[in-house]
């Protein structure tokens, strides 16, 4: 009789204080599981010396400025932001101009004057660590 107690006794305890063993999920696994990637496409390149405006990202931010159509964003309001994206290769042209930010009016209007500053206009292309110019993706947060 002990001996079937002892063993109904064990049985509960070994059920009721079992501890279930999560897998250890990193913070790579987890970001890779939201968003599948292509193998197939490589990873952008590492570049050290990033691509620049021929006067500097700051002129090439005026020129943005100076080109916009201020009677459209003058509906719009104050405080608009955005950010700028460019995608310049390894001659030191601008291959594609992307905005993104929350009015959409307001990205429109930045990217047809990004692409006016930028038409015609060679930049001088990223670099990576060994001195070759590659492609970059240059990042720039405009305000107006």
């Amino acid at each position: 009789m002990k001996k079937i107690i002892l063993l109904i006794l064990m049985l509960i305890f070994g059920i009721a204080l079992a501890q279930k063993v999560k897998k250890e999920e990193k913070v790579k696994d987890k970001f890779e599981s939201r968003q599948p990637q292509d193998m197939s496409v490589p990873p952008p390149p590492m570049v050290a010396f990033p691509a620049q405006y021929p006067q500097g990202n700051k002129a090439f931010i005026d020129n943005v400025k100076k080109n916009l159509n201020a009677d459209a964003l003058k509906v719009l309001g104050k405080d608009l932001k955005t950010k700028i994206i460019l995608k310049v290769n390894s001659e030191g042209n601008v291959i594609n101009v992307s905005t993104y930010g929350g009015d959409e009016t307001f990205n429109t209007e930045v990217k047809k004057a990004a692409e006016k500053a930028t038409y015609n206009v060679k930049w001088e292309a990223g670099k990576n660590n060994r001195g070759e110019k590659v492609i970059d993706i240059v990042n720039l947060p405009f305000k107006y």
